[in-house]
């Protein structure tokens, strides 16, 4: 059984990676040349102090990875074009040597705390819309909607969720035998031997789904009556937080289930 509260593996952000050299390097270059040529309205200090304006909004965009990136983009940018010798990597005043030691430090730890505070942003977003997806189908279930209707609201919301390529609802029996890692109560991919890790769309770690998919059992009243097989997208990962989400989903289905005679008689 593989659990994201069990393993955290290394994962490089090659999102913010590509923002950085796309946005971030060509900025820092840019704004450091421009202060370069009004160089008597900017010393050191002054020069280090708006290219670290550059990381934090950069790293508020992109990232953490972004940050970096822009970061030293910005130590070369000030070192090359206002530290003497000028248009040179050289630096020949001590002083300067610690402006951009504290450029380097401090541009990497401003664009840090910029990306937890975008990280944050991103995640009290997708909170509310996967409580959004929770409600959606909880309306569905009491609003006397019939079952398949309900049943239909619940896949749409877990393809949102889930960025799925498919989303199927199998009443029992199954017909097709066909066996699938399971989605537990926990969240935890039941079953998992080797899992690849990433991250969803809000920055939250999570794994990517079994390539052929995986099965959300639907229980009622302590009965298995179904399941949702759920086919991943490739490449897209999905956090613990988002596979409880989806366990959730699968209980308002289970609240419009209408058991048969034999099962009331049990």
């Amino acid at each position: 059984m593989t659990n994201d509260s069990d393993r955290r593996l290394p994962t490089v952000d090659s999102h913010g990676m590509v923002i950085g050299a796309a946005v971030g390097v060509p900025a820092a270059i840019v704004v450091g040349a421009l202060m370069a040529v009004f160089r008597p309205l900017f010393d050191t200090t002054s020069a280090a102090l708006v290219l670290m304006i550059v990381v934090v909004a950069v790293a508020a965009l992109g990232g953490r990875a972004a940050g970096i990136v822009t970061a030293l983009a910005a130590v070369a940018s000030f070192d090359f074009f206002h530290t003497k010798p000028y248009l040179s990597l050289a630096i020949d005043s001590r002083d300067d040597v610690e402006t951009t030691i504290l450029l380097l430090v401090a541009a990497v730890l401003v664009g840090t705390i910029a990306s937890h505070g975008r990280s944050a942003r991103h995640r009290e977003g997708s909170a509310r819309s996967e409580i959004r997806r929770i409600h959606r189908v909880a309306e569905a279930a009491v609003s006397g909607r019939s079952p398949a209707e309900v049943i239909a609201a619940a896949q749409d919301e877990l393809r949102g969720l889930l960025a799925l390529a498919e989303s199927r609802f199998e009443a029992l029996p199954i017909s097709d035998g066909v066996t699938y890692q399971r989605i537990g109560r926990n969240g935890a991919i039941e079953g998992a031997t080797t899992m690849t890790y990433g991250r969803d769309d809000s920055g939250r770690g999570g794994f990517e789904l079994p390539a052929d998919g995986v099965e959300l059992p639907v229980m009622a009243r302590g009965r298995h009556i179904g399941r949702f097989v759920l086919v991943p997208t490739p490449g897209h990962a999905a956090s613990l937080e988002e596979r409880l989400v989806a366990v959730a989903i699968a209980d308002q289905v289970a609240a419009v289930w209408i058991p048969t005679e034999k099962e009331r008689s049990r």
